[in-house]
Formats: C-alpha cells, sequence, structure tokens
C-alpha cells in the first residue's frame, strides 16, 4: 500500500480512490462474525414473591459451560409453608441444553425438611436436574415398584447407597429413588447437612442430579462449590455433564444461583 500511495504522489494523481479500495478490501477481509460466549435462558417461572430461570452457558464453540438455576431475592419471600410434603417448581431450560443430558430443572421447596429424621429434617431446597420429561417423571408414583429397578452400580459413584424406606431411599412420588454419599458431613458424627449432592434413579436408569442444601445457605455473600463424585459410565454418551456444582449470590443482578458446572463431554 505505501509503495502504491508513493506512486500516485510522484504522478500527481490524487489517491482517494485508492485509499477508499484498500479500505474496502480491508473490510471485506475482516471477520465480523467471531463467536462469543453466551447464556441462554429459558421461560421464568414465577416463585414466592419473585422469579426462577432456568439457563445453560455456553463457550465461543457453543458447548455448555455450566447449567442452572437462577432465582430472584423476591423468590424466597412468600414462600408456602404447607403442604408438609413441599412445592416444586417446573423450570424450563433453552433448547441449547441438548447438549447435555438435562431435560428440565424441578426447583423443589420443603418448609420442614424430610426424613431421614434429624438429618434432612430442617428448611431446605431440592434442584432436580431431570435426564428424563417432565410427564415422565410426574407420573412417578409413591414406591413405583420401577424405582425398584436399580441401574447398574458403575452408573453411580462407587460407595452411593440407597437406604430401604426413607426419604432419601424410598422411590418418592414425581421423582424416583434417591442415593446419598454416606461420606457427606451429615452422616458423620457430630455432623449437620449443609449441602449436599444426590443421584436419582428409576426403571433401571440414572435419572437425575441433585444439589440439597439449606435455606439458610442462601444469604447475599454465599459462595459455595463442591465437586460431584463421577461414575465410572454415564447414562447416555456424547453429552456434556458437570464435575463440580455452586451455590452463589450474583450482586449485580441480586439473584441467587445454583449451577452445575465444569462440564465434560463424556
Amino acid at each position: 500500500m505505501k509503495a502504491q500511495l508513493i506512486q500516485a504522489r510522484r504522478t500527481r494523481r490524487p489517491p482517494t480512490l485508492l485509499v477508499a479500495s484498500l479500505g474496502l478490501l480491508a473490510a471485506c477481509g475482516k471477520d465480523n462474525s467471531t463467536p462469543q460466549a453466551s447464556i441462554d435462558y429459558g421461560a421464568a417461572v414465577t416463585m414466592g414473591g419473585g422469579k426462577a430461570t432456568g439457563y445453560i452457558a455456553l463457550d465461543a464453540s457453543g458447548n455448555p459451560t455450566e447449567i442452572g438455576i437462577r432465582l430472584t431475592e423476591a423468590a424466597l419471600t412468600g414462600l408456602p409453608a404447607t403442604p408438609v410434603t413441599g412445592t416444586m417448581y417446573d423450570v424450563a431450560l433453552p433448547p441449547s441444553a441438548a447438549k447435555t443430558p438435562f431435560d428440565h430443572i424441578s426447583f423443589d421447596w420443603n418448609p420442614l425438611g424430610h426424613e431421614p429424621a434429624g438429618v434432612y429434617t430442617v428448611p431446605h431446597f431440592d434442584a432436580h436436574f431431570y435426564m428424563q420429561p417432565m410427564s415422565v417423571h410426574h407420573a412417578i408414583t409413591l414406591d413405583d415398584p420401577k424405582g425398584d429397578i436399580f441401574p447398574a452400580t458403575t452408573k453411580l459413584p462407587t460407595g452411593y447407597n440407597t437406604p430401604p424406606n426413607v426419604v432419601p431411599g424410598r422411590t418418592v412420588p414425581m421423582m424416583g429413588r434417591h442415593w446419598t454419599d454416606p461420606t457427606s458431613p451429615e452422616y458423620q458424627p457430630g455432623g449437620s447437612f449443609g449441602s449436599t449432592f444426590i443421584y436419582g434413579t428409576y426403571d433401571g436408569h440414572v435419572t437425575f442430579l441433585e444439589p440439597m442444601f439449606t435455606q439458610a445457605m442462601l444469604t447475599n455473600n454465599v459462595s459455595f462449590t463442591a465437586s460431584i463424585k463421577q461414575p465410572q459410565v454415564y447414562e447416555t454418551s456424547g453429552k456434556y455433564y458437570p464435575t463440580s456444582y455452586t451455590i452463589r449470590y450474583d450482586a449485580v443482578p441480586k439473584e441467587y444461583v445454583i449451577s452445575l458446572n465444569d462440564m465434560v463431554l463424556r
């Protein structure tokens, strides 16, 4: 370009057209469509006095990095005190969640907690990330016999168990069978429940992953992350699965975020 402009000056020809042409070529060669990381949202659901919204974060290649639910501060106000069995909020995920095994989230409020007594009988939330359609898990009944059909042990983390005839052992209506980690703090002498991670099964399949945590954790300075124990075999291959989960407060929009993170293609 420098040589062309010098030649133009030497011949006393105005270089305007030449410069404009070079600028046009440069503009045509510039990539203005570089992929960017993004966040997709599902439809918001009314919860308490606020909203709950499912979302998925994608990297520049469109692959999932985290998936979760965001709660406005007001969502924690006016929550029902009854029924004692809790209240279920079904939260949709955006279509881009198809690269993960998850279909939707069921966010459950348990004002009195649930069994086992003395372990989970405190006000808490269950965030079920379901791998089955909403209509299927809604049709599950108490002690549904399909809940007693367990998947191969390789599909559950080593050591996870499902004690009989009590929550989280028995088949729970509209959920399935729950599997817990006996090394979690709440099962240790002098330990207590703050948060824990549960696997769910039904009809021989792993059907949900579940961070469960106390209402008391949700403060405006909560910032909690823990690893997720992994199975040897995953329910569906070719999908992105989480290796950690997070419970945090996002100060700018004033929202609580419960997410599955550090997604890996399995």
